[in-house]
């Protein structure tokens, strides 16, 4: 097994929030009430899950945000730890609180969030100056859109400045336009059906209108968008050409995680040396192997149950 310390370090920004869960038979109508007695926290946040499912899947993670002074905050940033994250800088606000996400599952793994920031957004383009010796050299920045765009912006701007790899997973996607020299510093783009809608302009709804808008984030800019179809598997453009990734036969229980752990299974396979084709099967296998298990943290698989799974599809 490859050393961590011989692995591209991976960068993680985005959101870290506690989630507060309520599974229940179906999502309720406006106006409508559903009652259930199936309510769990968990750790969570978009930036928070792929920092910790790159970790988890044999990454050298670094998570770089800010956070407020409560107890859910104490909370997150033990967690990170206890999972391996370096949280060396994480950034306090005082008199401030963590990110909350409000989070109803159907019986079917369906969800539907509600999120307020706390300290996430409070993480400024000035601290991201401020920690430049952060954004190293040919290590990988992943970073997500659940915190200021400025911001986000900024770090990406830092990380090609020194020619490290960018995954930018636009979630939730940004509702102004993006600045026109972003996309081209964006490695890797990878929205889900919404987000790639919102980018592009045009409404994703089949595979004949994802590949549309795929080649609309080309036309852009973006050198290699990857779009996420939920339990259709996800459909890509690599160099000119398109490139279909099937989903895998998993009983589905909750897909809260599955985009963010895609996303830090995919940056933990580039940073071992993966070509993208081989990060993309490792990352759609931990994905759908995420969705099998409730919470957000707390379903992402171990390196050994994703290997385990990958050999298996060798045998069919």
């Amino acid at each position: 097994m490859t050393n961590v310390r011989d692995l591209r370090k991976i960068l993680c920004m985005g959101s870290i929030n506690i989630d507060l869960v309520m599974f229940m038979d179906y999502l309720p109508e406006l106006g409508e009430t559903v009652v259930t007695n199936n309510f769990n926290t968990y750790p969570g946040g978009k930036g928070g899950n792929q920092a910790v499912t790159a970790s988890t899947l044999g990454g050298n993670v670094k998570y770089f945000g800010k956070l407020g002074d409560d107890d859910f905050s104490k909370q997150l940033i033990e967690s990170l730890k206890s999972k391996g994250v370096s949280i060396t800088n994480i950034l306090t606000k005082k008199n401030s609180t963590a990110g909350i996400a409000m989070i109803r599952v159907d019986k079917k793994g369906k969800n539907s969030i509600s999120f307020t920031p706390g300290a996430n957004v409070d993480l400024t383009p000035e601290d991201v100056r401020a920690n430049k010796d952060l954004f190293e050299e040919g290590a990988i920045l992943l970073v997500t859109m659940e915190i200021n765009n400025e911001t986000v912006f900024e770090a990406i701007r830092l990380a090609k400045d020194n020619n490290m790899f960018v995954i930018l997973d636009p979630a939730p996607a940004p509702q102004e336009k993006i600045p026109k020299d972003i996309p081209a510093k964006a490695d890797i783009v990878k929205p889900n059906e919404t987000e790639a809608s919102i980018i592009s302009g045009i409404k994703v709804t089949d595979f004949c209108t994802a590949e549309r808008a795929l080649k609309e984030m080309v036309s852009m800019g973006f050198p290699c968008p990857i779009l996420t179809l939920g339990e259709k598997g996800l459909v890509a453009l690599i160099e000119g050409e398109i490139v279909r990734v099937s989903p895998e036969p998993v009983k589905v229980v909750d897909t809260t995680a599955a985009g963010d752990v895609f996303s830090g299974a995919m940056a933990t396979s580039l940073a071992e040396g993966k070509v993208l084709s081989q990060a993309l099967k490792f990352a759609n296998v931990a994905a759908a192997l995420s969705t099998t298990k409730r919470g957000a943290q707390t379903s992402i698989p171990t390196l050994e149950k994703v290997n385990l799974y990958l050999s298996s599809l060798k045998e069919r």
